[in-house]
């Protein structure tokens, strides 16, 4: 049976499945009010058992962005070993992580900056990342997710940010589809499905919110026939 291991910030903890010392967003309190019963009603959860994969690792962290030079930099190579254990490196590896950066408003780049250790910006951060990934996991099979809208429960005035500092969130999903092509790996391109998922918040998903998210993942790795 295959693995997979997830890169990911809060939306994608989940209290008892994250390395010893993360931040969890999803505590026994937000899972509570997030109406998430169990760890299966995680984005990440439905997808592993839609397509029969066991998980190796939930390396996700509340808070972390892909840009900067040390850990919890998504970038960082300190992060990025704990994509394994001891006995077991991942056949897959899902990284749904962005959400922080736009929300910071942390500088693009430009596309020069592509194969330089620019970790300051996204571009440079998320192109390190990947490249890291590639040389620490050569023979798991990478996908990339773009960043998903959200909306808030109970809340119809509220509209998605689309400039967030003043960045739109297009630009870092345009990030992540170059670093894909140019990287030669998969990329599940949620945000071009045009769902929106759930929150109370406007970032972390409820229940339902997750089962958009994963619903959004199993189509897209489903059209990547990869599996």
């Amino acid at each position: 049976m295959s693995t997979v291991s997830i890169l990911g910030d809060s939306i994608s903890t989940y209290e008892g499945y994250n390395p010893d010392g993360y931040e969890v967003y999803y505590d026994e309190f937000m899972q509570a009010r997030s109406r998430l019963t169990d760890v299966n009603d995680t984005w990440w959860a439905m997808t592993m058992h839609h397509f029969g994969w066991d998980l190796c690792v939930n390396n996700s962290y509340s808070g972390c962005k892909v840009s900067g030079k040390a850990f919890p930099a998504a970038s960082s190579e300190a992060r990025l070993l704990n994509l394994k254990t001891d006995d077991s490196q991942p056949d897959f590896i899902l990284i749904y992580i962005g959400f922080n950066d736009f929300g910071y408003g942390v500088e693009i780049g430009k596309n020069h900056l592509f194969g330089t250790e620019d970790t300051e910006s996204f571009s440079g951060a998320y192109k390190q990342m990947i490249s890291r990934i590639k040389s620490l996991y050569p023979t798991s099979r990478v996908i990339c997710g773009t960043l998903m809208r959200s909306r808030i429960k109970h809340n119809c005035d509220w509209r998605f940010p689309e400039r967030f500092a003043g960045i739109p969130l297009e630009e870092y999903n345009h990030v992540i589809r170059n670093v894909c092509k140019k990287e030669h790996i998969f990329l599940a391109d949620l945000s071009a499905i045009g769902q929106k998922y759930e929150t109370l918040d406007g970032t972390h998903p409820t229940a339902d919110g997750h089962r958009v998210i994963a619903e959004a993942w199993i189509d897209c790795i489903e059209n990547l026939q990869i599996r």
